[in-house]
């Protein structure tokens, strides 16, 4: 796996550009690791996603000022993306601009809500990336997980 400073390769941003769940990764209070599912959208060189106020993971964020990302191609494990990212801001304005955005991408829709909430966008700018798309990096990538796994 290749690691690459915050500004990303083109077939990086590609693949970011389909549509793939990110895994985000959060601490809690104890130390114990959070991951949860979520939409999310690539651009202007930051990853903008979508919850409602009350969302375990997003406390975590605002307490840690960071979150993990993991992106895997849904027919190819080994094509990945690992980015650490640090926290930008998070509003309320214009979140649910943001909700329906992510809504047609995923499910070619607005959002429905069912229930009224607080809806909040989060930007999270990558700090470190690594990445398994880029076409010499492959190789290497998975040679390198295998070894990490083993030790």
């Amino acid at each position: 796996m290749v690691t690459m400073p915050a500004s990303l390769s083109e077939a990086t941003e590609r693949f970011l550009g389909t549509v793939m769940l990110a895994t985000v990764g959060t601490r809690r209070a104890n130390g114990a690791v959070k991951m949860s599912p979520a939409w999310y959208e690539y651009r202007d060189g930051c990853f903008w996603l979508s919850t409602r106020r009350g969302a375990h993971w997003l406390d975590h964020i605002e307490r840690d000022r960071s979150a993990s990302l993991l992106m895997v191609d849904p027919a190819d494990i080994h094509r990945l993306v690992h980015a650490e990212t640090r926290l930008v801001a998070t509003t309320a304005d214009g979140a649910l601009e943001q909700l329906n955005r992510l809504s047609l991408r995923y499910r070619g829709e607005p959002y429905r809500l069912a229930f009224p909430q607080h809806r909040v966008t989060i930007q999270l700018e990558p700090v470190s990336v690594r990445s398994t798309v880029e076409p010499r990096s492959r190789p290497r990538a998975v040679a390198g997980a295998r070894r990490e796994q083993r030790g």
